[in-house]
């Protein structure tokens, strides 16, 4: 059964794309079919399919380096940078956001919550204009302010950030940190990024 886009940015025709785009232009790496397969949480028949069709409209590149297929943002199309920056701004905060919080010690978890996470898991409504950023852990304030302010560069997006200490997350007792729990949210991968 195929899925409708996500309402994030309704403009990329499938879950599958979007997961390629945002793999490859927002590292702006190489990616192996079977690693972008496994970001898209499909198989890899699917996944070589869907980059032939982004390879035909000059939007990816490719090599191979035994049997394993590498792709890559084709940087030569004069489209590249617009459409880097459309992918960041619509479907990279969870991206951006693990890169630069991954770094930073005192973090044992974070998450995108509010509308962007909402929109993401399917919940109509407008787009959303911020990022919702919830910090679990004892992070150092200035290190997570730069993070989030590098963030905020990269992604041409408010991050505002919300940083809840581990005891109280677990305790789950406050309105609005069961609220937090209730509502969608998009965990952060802090540690091995696609």
């Amino acid at each position: 059964m195929r899925q409708p886009p996500p309402p994030v940015f309704p403009i990329f025709r499938s879950r599958i794309t979007c997961a390629v785009l945002t793999c490859t232009y927002v590292s702006d790496q190489e990616h192996s079919v079977s690693d972008l397969a496994a970001a898209a949480d499909t198989d890899t028949g699917t996944m070589a399919r869907e980059v032939a069709r982004l390879e035909a409209a000059g939007i990816l590149v490719s090599r191979h380096v035994g049997r394993t297929k590498l792709v890559r943002p084709n940087q030569d199309a004069p489209f590249y940078r617009p459409l880097r920056d459309l992918v960041t701004v619509t479907l990279g905060p969870l991206q951006v956001l693990a890169e630069e919080l991954a770094e930073l010690d005192g973090v044992e978890k974070a998450a995108i919550f509010g509308s962007w996470a909402a929109r993401v898991q399917g919940e109509p409504g407008p787009a959303p204009v911020d990022i919702d950023l919830l910090v679990v852990g004892r992070p150092d304030r200035d290190d997570l302010h730069d993070a989030s302010a590098r963030a905020r560069s990269r992604l041409g997006r408010e991050v505002n950030t919300v940083v809840i200490t581990p005891a109280r997350w677990t305790a789950n007792e406050d309105g609005f940190v069961r609220e937090l729990h209730d509502r969608p949210r998009i965990e952060i991968p802090l540690k091995g990024l696609p």
